[in-house]
């Protein structure tokens, strides 16, 4: 019985963990994306093109 519930427990710890990087990976990514899209200068000029 204690092994069955030792089992569980260590797998429900890895499904957290599990969740915890694959979360953290798509903010990383969305975070990244967005400071590029900040980089990129045709993106500007044509916002600043389009306002005058």
């Amino acid at each position: 019985m204690a092994v069955s519930i030792e089992s569980t427990v260590v797998g429900l710890i890895v499904l957290i963990v599990a969740a915890i990087l694959v979360t953290s990976h798509y903010r990383r990514e969305h975070h990244r994306e967005r400071l590029l899209s900040r980089l990129d200068g045709h993106r500007l000029w044509d916002r600043m093109w389009h306002r005058h």
